[in-house]
């Protein structure tokens, strides 16, 4: 069996004071505080379990366990109501007063399970320990469940006092029929200043700095305290919000939390919603909870091959008051928009905490080997307040990707994991609970948390409260110059699903995107508007005059080329170096091959001798300028050298096929004698030209292929070229 840890290590708290509020009541305190009723009422002493077996068990249970919980109390049967047991004490007047205390021995707390539980209209139940100091109450007709079955909170110490008052108004009978008491045994904590508690120490409050940008997901995530046959545990987890967004009471854990839990068992799961610190690192000042769930779905194997999820719905309705937040979620398989984030949880069953990771989540297939990974791995990061981690009791707590949405719930990490050598931690991925658990819906969150079938893979959560959404958002900038581009940003809130933009003057002038962009090409002022939509309603926005494009300036055409004389049949590389960031380009090349492009920087043949015009039209959106370089490149010159004198000249094309064109510096006025010779000194050639001017065509076409030597001579003066002739 794999050496890892589930973290599940329980611990209860409660609070001490009278009349805290918790599950669903009513306050007021009993009525025999108020009338000063005597302690003359039945005491019974149940069997205290056999804790030898039960420790010897715990120790082979927790050294080396697989996906299961650590127990924290068992149960000790019992068959009590109102009928069998207990003292009726008449209040003159008013109406008549049931109490039974029940103890056994060296619990370090007693929780109540009821197998029949129904009050009348006007009936009040209330829980109280030994000292009266926790006071549970008053329960009323409206804590009645469908199922019948009911379970209180533990109450502290080895003796619990239950007091029903039944006016004399009311003549039907209450059903208060205990079944079995949980006994404490460890892993609960009652003590409620900072300092004294289960979690460990490193663990950050949710009222802390960490939690400022993560309310809505608080609200959410609960703790849960879980029954399973004769034994208890604490576990955490999530509201999670529907495609319907009808707010159906869907919760989200572990599947190991739930374990072999049947129907009646889950009847008697207690949920507690807001119990946490009003202050970093204070104390908590009260809760809410709600009894009793039904299972929707699971991964059967309890992460042994699946991602150990476990969704059930809550019974009944969740009061107004409780302020709670149903949970979006993420279900792809993307880490894109997981590069940070939070995980949400109770460890040891304490008051909330907040653990921060800002690396991404990764896949991870540690826990089960199955290829694809069915969970995320994380690493925690440093805060303001420290490296809040996992512990025990924080199984089926929620990760959220970095919009708040759930991707997983946690199924553990390694059995070294502690403050000071924290564990990687690893959720069960939504991606795998959707629909890779099993092809059933009792095997699949797909069917529950998309009834539609509207593949909706990104779902926001959705408050208790109708909340019609409010349409805002941003730009990065709101000066620009023609064909920049704007980003703009979201702000709406609360919920928003779909997203409606319209940008006049731009392109895309239309977006579906939470957070698009788009560039403007045409100068002006122009209008932006986005309409908004979540689960209860729309609302619009249009800013006028929001985004100010101005003028673009023309470019300033200007190149260069990275040689301009060359021979025949080589290539020249042009560079664009014009100003203001053109966008387009054309080029002109005389001579050139190919002779045109549409390249920012083209590479150009040039196949014949000649001097070669260049053209260049740069583009932006703020016109056009153009530059023509007049005989730029020169092809088949023999040197490159300027001309000396009036006699020296220039031969192109060189090589060449029997037709060479002397070029002079300027006209030639004066005779000047023309001699060719050949590479053996024989002159070919004499002759004297008058009235040059500045070109001389020179026919070598009728001699043998080689290369000739052509001399021009005036008076003292004279200049030499060297020719090739190639037929």
């Amino acid at each position: 069996m794999k050496r890892f840890t589930i973290l599940f290590m329980l611990a209860f708290v409660l609070m001490p004071g009278l009349n805290m509020q918790a599950q669903v009541s009513h306050g007021g305190s009993p009525y025999s505080m108020v009338f000063q009723l005597a302690d003359e009422y039945q005491h019974i002493n149940l069997q205290q379990p056999d804790m030898k077996s039960i420790h010897d068990e715990d120790l082979i249970n927790d050294a080396d366990r697989g996906p299961a919980p650590r127990r924290m109390g068992v149960s000790v049967v019992t068959d009590l109501n109102t009928h069998n047991a207990g003292t009726w004490t008449a209040i003159p007047g008013l109406g008549k007063v049931w109490r039974l205390q029940i103890e056994i021995k060296e619990a370090l707390a007693l929780g109540v399970y009821y197998s029949d539980f129904y009050l009348p209209e006007g009936g009040e139940l209330f829980l109280y320990n030994a000292n009266k100091k926790q006071i549970l109450g008053a329960y009323t007709h409206e804590n009645n469940p469908t199922a019948n079955l009911f379970s209180t909170e533990f109450v502290q110490g080895d003796k619990v006092t239950l007091e029903y008052f039944q006016p004399e108004t009311v003549a039907e009978e209450a059903r208060i029929h205990i079944s079995e008491l949980a006994y404490a045994y460890r892993d609960i904590d009652f003590s409620f200043s900072s300092g004294e508690r289960e979690a460990w120490w490193c663990m950050i409050d949710v009222a802390c700095s960490e939690g400022d940008n993560w309310q809505n997901q608080i609200k959410g995530a609960a703790r849960i305290s879980i029954k399973i046959g004769f034994n208890y545990y604490w576990c955490s987890g999530s509201l999670i919000n529907n495609t319907d967004n009808d707010r159906k009471n869907y919760f989200l854990t572990a599947s190991h939390c739930g374990g072999s839990a049947n129907a009646g068992d889950l009847n008697q799961w207690i949920f507690y919603f807001n119990y946490e610190a009003a202050t970093c690192g204070g104390s908590a000042s009260g809760y809410n909870s709600k009894t009793g769930c039904s299972l929707k779905a699971k991964d059967p194997s309890q992460a042994d091959a699946g991602s150990d999820f476990y969704l059930v719905e809550i019974n009944g309705s969740i009061p107004n008051s409780y302020d709670v937040f149903y949970n979006g979620w993420n279900r792809t398989n993307d880490n894109t928009e997981a590069d940070s984030g939070v995980g949400i949880h109770h460890p040891a069953g304490d008051i909330k905490k907040i653990s921060t990771y800002k690396t991404p989540l990764q896949s991870s297939t540690f826990w089960n080997g199955i290829p694809g990974g069915t969970h995320w791995k994380l690493l925690w990061a440093e805060t303001e307040n420290g490296k809040s981690i996992m512990q025990g009791g924080s199984s089926g707590s929620p990760v959220f990707d970095e919009y708040g949405r759930i991707m997983g719930d946690l199924t553990g990490g390694y059995t070294s994991n502690s403050c000071t050598n924290p564990s990687p931690a690893y959720y069960g991925k939504l991606w795998y609970s959707w629909d890779k658990n099993g092809t059933t819906p009792s095997t699949q969150l797909k069917g529950w948390l998309d009834p539609e079938n509207t593949g909706i893979e990104k779902l926001p959560g959705i408050s208790w409260e109708i909340i019609l959404p409010t349409a805002d958002f941003s730009a990065d900038t709101t000066e620009l110059i023609q064909g920049d581009t704007a980003w703009f940003t979201d702000e709406s809130e609360p919920g928003i699903m779909a997203w409606s933009w319209n940008f006049d003057g731009a392109l895309p002038d239309t977006s579906s995107e939470r957070n698009p962009w788009t560039i403007y090409s045409d100068t002006g002022y122009f209008d932006v508007s986005l309409k908004v939509v979540n689960a209860d309603g729309e609302d619009s926005t249009m800013k006028t005059a929001y985004i100010h494009v101005n003028q673009l300036l023309p470019p300033d055409a200007q190149f260069t080329a990275d040689i301009t004389e060359i021979q025949a049949g080589e290539t020249i590389h042009f560079s664009d170096t014009s100003a203001n960031e053109p966008t387009s380009w054309y080029w002109e090349f005389e001579g050139g091959s190919p002779p045109s492009s549409t390249q920012q920087n083209p590479a150009i043949r040039f196949n014949s001798a000649g001097a070669y015009d260049i053209k260049l039209v740069a583009t932006n959106l703020g016109g056009s300028d153009s530059l023509v370089k007049e005989e730029y490149i020169l092809v088949g010159w023999v040197g490159v050298e300027e001309l000396a004198g009036p006699t020296d000249f220039r031969v192109y094309p060189n090589p060449g096929t029997g037709i060479f064109v002397l070029e002079f510096s300027s006209d030639i006025n004066e005779p000047l004698v023309l001699e060719v010779s050949d590479t053996y000194g024989k002159l070919i050639r004499r002759q004297t030209l008058e009235n040059l001017g500045k070109t001389f065509v020179l026919d070598l076409s009728r001699e043998n292929e080689g290369v000739y030597f052509v001399k021009t001579i005036s008076g003292n003066r004279q200049a030499v070229k060297k020719v090739s002739l190639v037929k």
